[in-house]
This record gives structure tokens, C-alpha cells and sequence, in this order.
């Protein structure tokens, strides 16, 4: 990998993945996509769940939505956190809007402005555009960046010079994990590869170094399961413990053959009576097998819940020093 907007680390030799889709820093095994991204997050991104958009206010986005960001916030208020909090990419204000019926200030940042407009109408506060458009020195308990880190193709530079100076109390950060069971058996058809929206590929070994260069200390790092729990999820939980043995190839299909295992959650209706038991059930008999999954750094999702700030920041190789060369140029 060479030292580039596009590479956070500044080794110079990569290793190709999926026929050269992506590359993989054989010093640090940072990956990142090839080509760079040239995606637009137009209206459509915000509105429909086709050409690698997300629509928030489908039903099913709803549910999943509200079963991920109520247990996060609960997980941040047992700790005795609850006051402000910034969510920097924060879409339509979901997370917000969960934030804030549960007594927390809320702020966010959100680049594009049909996603930046709804937020607002929906938690009637103003919000801004970029970092730099918040108050000079203003501070918040808690910053939040939900999936938003792979998109950035200066991720060091964000976080160390926009970002730290935001954070009061706690940074939580969560990342697609490219180390995710799904991703191992999947391959280039892993559902959150989206190789034409992600610059960067993190894993429990690569996102930690970042944050250390960038001037936190990462204090805990874990996996999680997608959130929102059905009788498909439980099923699809069997088929990818075959990848757990052996990692299955590719068979020919590629990035441009679609996303693997992707259910159609148009027609999605919340599980009642009968069904509704039956998902539970389910849920709790699976729960000691996820959460071991979960512990091995298999789940879909990586979070980076408990950071702390220092003053004096040292690189990965130990040294207190502000010209470092992994991920990139100085520090501090």
C-alpha cells in the first residue's frame, strides 16, 4: 500500500483480496478498496433501499434502527453517561431521535442536506454540515460515529484534529468488521464490503491503532450481531458456522454479482402472537452461540464503545513522538 490520501498507513506493500478489489497492507493489515470510491450521496441514498442506499424510515429500518441505538444508549447511561452528545454523520436523526426522548441533548453533523433537513424537522434543532460549523471550543459528553468511519479517506485527520477536540467525556465508534464470520463466507459478495461507498476495512486490529495515532485510548472493543433478531437471522446463523472450519471461495462470483443473503424487507411486518414467541424463543436459545461469536471478533458489526483521551500520544511501535509514520504523517 502506498502512502496516499487513500492509505491512513504509509507501508509499501500491499496484498490484492478478491482479484484486486481490494488491498491489504501485509506490515499492519489495514484494508482498503483500490479503486477509489466515487459514490454521491444523493436524496436517493436516504429514500431507497436500491444502488446502495438505506431507506431510514422503511419499517424494517425502523426496527432494526430502534432495537440497535436503544440498546447503545442504555449501555452509555449504565456507565453514567447522559448529557450531550454529537452524532457526526448522523443521516436523518435517528439515533438522535432515540437520544433525545430518553432526556439527552442532542447535536449532530450530517454532510448531505436532504438527510441534514429531515433531522432537523424531526428533533427541532438546528444542525450542521461539517464538523468546523460547531461552536468555537464547544465540548459534548459523548461523540458518536456510527458506520461512518469507512467512508473517510483521511480518517487520521478527522479523528485527531476535528473530532478529539469534540470529545468531553467519550468517543464510541462503529464500524462494519471485516473480520465478521458473514464476510468470511460471503467473500467480495459480503453485504457491507460496498466496495463502491467504503474507502477503509476495519478489523479489532487495525481500527484500535488509528484511534491510538489519532489521540484516544481505546479502553474496550467488541463485536456485535445485527441488532433486530427474526427466525431468518437464526437461520442464516447456521449456515455461516461452515466458515468458522473453512473459509468457502469465492465460486466465481464477485462484487458485481450482488450482495450475498440480502432479505427483501420491503413487505417487513413486526412478528405478533404466535410468531412474535417463536422469534423470542429463538433469540434466547441462539443467545449463548452469538455472544460466543460475538467474544471470537465474529460479528457483524465492531465497536469501539470506551475510549479516553491523552495528552501525550505514543505510536504503535512505543514511542512518544509526534512524527510517526503508521497511518500517516505526524501526530499530536
Amino acid at each position: 500500500m502506498s502512502g496516499s490520501v487513500m492509505t491512513p498507513c504509509e507501508h509499501r506493500s500491499g496484498e490484492p483480496l478478491y482479484g484486486g478489489l481490494l488491498s491489504r497492507c501485509r506490515d499492519c493489515g489495514l484494508v482498503s478498496t483500490s479503486a477509489r470510491p466515487t459514490f454521491e450521496y444523493v436524496d436517493t441514498y436516504f429514500t431507497e433501499d436500491g444502488k446502495g442506499g438505506y431507506d431510514f424510515d422503511a419499517p424494517f429500518a425502523r426496527a432494526h434502527d430502534e432495537a440497535r441505538f436503544v440498546a447503545e444508549l442504555r449501555r452509555l447511561e449504565a456507565q453514567g453517561l447522559k448529557g450531550r452528545v454529537l452524532d457526526v454523520g448522523c443521516a436523518t436523526g435517528t439515533f438522535l431521535t432515540h437520544a433525545q426522548r430518553r432526556g439527552w441533548t442532542v447535536s449532530g453533523v450530517e454532510v448531505a442536506a436532504y438527510g441534514r433537513a429531515i433531522a432537523e424537522k424531526r428533533l427541532g434543532v438546528p444542525l450542521v454540515g461539517a464538523l468546523s460549523d460547531l461552536p468555537a471550543g464547544a465540548q459534548f459528553d459523548v461523540v458518536t460515529l456510527h458506520h461512518v468511519l469507512e467512508h473517510i479517506d483521511a480518517p487520521l485527520a478527522l479523528l485527531r484534529d476535528e473530532v478529539r477536540p469534540r470529545v468531553g467525556r467519550r468517543l464510541l465508534v462503529e464500524v462494519p468488521n471485516f473480520r465478521s464470520l458473514a464476510r468470511r463466507k460471503h467473500g467480495p459478495r459480503w453485504r457491507d464490503l460496498r466496495p463502491d461507498q467504503h474507502i477503509y476495512h476495519y478489523t479489532a486490529e487495525t481500527l484500535p491503532p488509528l484511534l491510538r495515532a489519532a489521540g484516544f485510548v481505546p479502553v474496550s472493543v467488541y463485536t456485535l450481531w445485527e441488532p433486530l433478531w427474526s427466525l431468518r437471522t437464526a437461520r442464516d446463523v447456521l449456515g455461516l458456522l461452515p466458515a468458522l472450519v473453512s473459509t468457502p471461495a469465492s465460486n466465481g462470483a464477485g462484487v458485481q454479482d450482488g450482495p450475498a443473503a440480502v432479505t427483501d424487507t420491503s413487505a417487513y411486518v413486526p412478528p405478533q402472537g404466535a410468531k412474535r414467541a417463536a422469534v423470542e424463543l429463538s433469540r434466547v436459545a441462539f443467545r449463548p452461540l452469538v455472544a460466543t461469536l460475538e467474544r471470537a471478533g465474529l460479528g457483524e458489526r465492531l465497536v469501539v464503545p470506551r475510549t479516553r483521551l491523552r495528552h501525550q500520544v505514543r505510536c504503535r511501535h512505543g514511542r512518544r513522538t509526534s512524527s510517526c509514520s503508521l497511518f500517516g504523517g505526524r501526530l499530536g
